[in-house]
């Protein structure tokens, strides 16, 4: 008698820049789901140093390899570490990182569904304009583009994808982790975290620049002042030295991340140019409201002003100081905002990220 055999897995590869938490959480979370294998090839280092890899438990349960990006014959290298899995499907993050985007191409994948992420937001740049023509062939080969929200899926749309080949939902979190810390939280008057929150790089796009200036002059504005932490690294930190109030906590891990998020009221967040922002989400599931500037893609998502945080324009010092200040005066009802933004986060964690991934493969390979 024939026992039945149980159906082949899918086999996904996932070429990557650089590893991090939120993402390391997107793959466990995919890897754990019946029937899918995952493997993540990234290399040692692109840009910079990255110093989530100081966590040896980051990729825990993941199965991944890293490639050396000064290989004299990279583009072998890469293709022949992704032919080796024999993946039913490769996604490439994007095309910043060239070798990848031949992957697309090679013949040796031609058997592969290819799908590509993406979070750069449409701005109209002549770069962007001419992207459609430059990129053309390896958006012909695509089965699907993940997109970060809206304004990317715009960007998709002028690149010639087809509408039924965008998917949104590119980025995920480790929403149970965080959302702990939201089910923690008092209401009880007086035990709400007085201290605001930076999270993030300390770089030109974050803009700390007018972070210092508004929440100096915040500051100002009351009588007992809220302090702020920022926790980050880079050079632009040079903005924060010498001004009252600020404590620059240096970079953060992942792990001890939603302890900090406890001790603290409000996360704000400068960006003059922010893709998404998966800190948003961080915050929100633990319960803080944020402010955001509306160049942060993940301020469509999770940010109703007045409901689970405000937004404000970037680079407008005036417009973020008066968003502190209401923070401050209507501390009453940020418990609320908080719960509000922890449930409207949930969206994106790790679990929902997997399943829209998972039904999307499976659509493509049908």
């Amino acid at each position: 008698m024939d026992t039945p055999t149980s159906p082949k897995p899918i086999r996904v590869v996932f070429c990557w820049t650089d590893v991090s938490g939120y993402m390391a959480a997107c793959w466990r979370a995919l890897a754990t789901r019946p029937g899918v294998e995952v493997h993540v090839i990234h290399p040692e280092l692109l840009l910079r140093a990255n110093p989530f890899r100081q966590d040896t438990e980051l990729m825990r349960g993941v199965s991944n390899e890293n490639f050396d990006t000064g290989a004299s014959d990279i583009d072998r290298v890469l293709r022949d570490a992704v032919a080796a899995k024999r993946p039913d499907i490769v996604v490439v993050c994007g095309w910043l990182y060239w070798p990848y985007t031949k992957l697309v191409r090679s013949r040796e994948l031609r058997h592969a569904r290819m799908f590509v992420g993406m979070d750069s937001p449409w701005r109209g740049t002549l770069t962007q304009r001419l992207a459609r023509f430059r990129l053309g062939g390896m958006i012909r080969r695509l089965d699907g583009m993940f997109t970060s929200g809206e304004r990317s899926r715009q960007y998709a749309r002028r690149l010639g994808v087809a509408e039924h080949r965008i998917h949104t939902g590119y980025y995920g979190f480790d929403y149970e982790t965080y959302s702990r810390v939201a089910a923690g939280r008092s209401a009880a008057p007086g035990e709400w975290p007085r201290q605001f929150l930076y999270v993030g790089r300390y770089v030109p796009a974050k803009d700390l620049a007018t972070l210092a200036a508004a929440y100096s002059e915040y500051r100002r504005s009351v009588t007992s002042p809220w302090g702020l932490t920022c926790c980050g690294w880079g050079d632009e930190g040079r903005f924060l030295k010498d001004v009252p109030g600020v404590v620059d906590a240096g970079f953060t891990p992942p792990n001890r991340l939603a302890e900090v998020f406890s001790r603290h009221g409000v996360v704000v967040l400068p960006s003059k140019f922010e893709p998404w922002g998966v800190v948003v989400a961080e915050a929100s599931a633990a319960g803080l409201p944020v402010i955001c500037t509306t160049a942060c893609g993940a301020g469509d998502d999770l940010v109703r002003d007045y409901y689970s945080g405000i937004t404000v324009a970037p680079g407008d010092v005036s417009g973020m100081a008066a968003a502190m200040r209401w923070a401050h005066d209507h501390e009453d009802q940020l418990y609320v905002m908080g719960q509000r933004a922890s449930a409207m986060s949930e969206a994106f964690s790790a679990e929902s990220w997997a399943a829209r991934w998972h039904e999307t493969f499976l659509d493509a390979l049908r």
